[in-house]
């Protein structure tokens, strides 16, 4: 999380001192849907990675009165799809850079080779924050992204109980997010304000969740966005 925030101000240094570059999409407020694939990578928490270790080991979450667990097969690696908006508006004393505000919504998931419906994992998260949208070059529409905020997560275990039963295990947890990207603007339409945008992101997040037996669960995980925006 750290390099996120050290990485953000670098960018929010570099609109400031470059006056030189002033590419037209940076001239006019800027609104954005944004989507893409994305896929998250857990790094740390005592009850996030036991999971990960089950699904790993191809196991059901739910152990019996005897600790078993029941074989599932392999899971897939986690991935799935983001959907989100933004809005940027220039700022006029660092010519090339934009400041606004971005929500970002991703759902993921993963289910075993042969647990099909009663076996799953889910995990989905959501980010919201502050961001900047810097275009560096005056006549190329390379530009970088950041954004700082609030992160959350919500996770789902789907399995079968003792007694066949379908069952759920929610968890929930929030902290914060912080994310970096670059990206390339199209503009094939007629209103050249109007743009078509491919971006890589790497997001960050850190979320305090309520596990039983642990307390307060310190999950600590990144995600790569891979996406495009319409920006109007």
């Amino acid at each position: 999380m750290k390099s996120i925030f050290f990485l953000s101000a670098i960018l929010l240094t570099i609109g400031y001192q470059n006056s030189a570059a002033q590419n037209p999409l940076s001239q006019n407020t800027q609104v954005e849907i944004n989507s893409g694939w994305v896929t998250p990578f857990l790094q740390s928490g005592s009850e996030l990675m036991r999971a990960e270790g089950l699904r790993n080991n191809g196991q059901s979450y739910f152990a019996g009165s005897e600790g078993n667990r029941r074989q599932v097969g392999d899971y897939s690696g986690l991935s799935g799809f983001s959907f989100g908006i933004g809005f940027y508006k220039p700022v006029r004393w660092a010519k090339g850079l934009m400041l606004g505000a971005v929500v970002r919504n991703s759902q993921t998931g993963s289910e075993p080779e042969e647990g099909g419906y009663e076996e799953g994992y889910f995990f989905n998260f959501l980010t919201a924050g502050a961001a900047a949208k810097y275009y560096p070059f005056e006549a190329n529409n390379v530009f970088l992204l950041a954004d700082l905020g609030l992160g959350a997560v919500f996770t789902k275990n789907r399995f079968l109980n003792e007694s066949n039963e379908q069952e759920f295990f929610h968890q929930f947890g929030i902290g914060s997010s912080g994310s970096i990207g670059v990206g390339y603007a199209f503009t094939p339409f007629s209103n050249k304000e109007k743009a078509l945008e491919l971006r890589v992101i790497y997001q960050q997040l850190s979320t305090r969740v309520e596990v039983n037996g642990i307390g307060d669960d310190q999950w600590q995980f990144g995600a790569l966005n891979v996406g495009t925006a319409i920006v109007f």
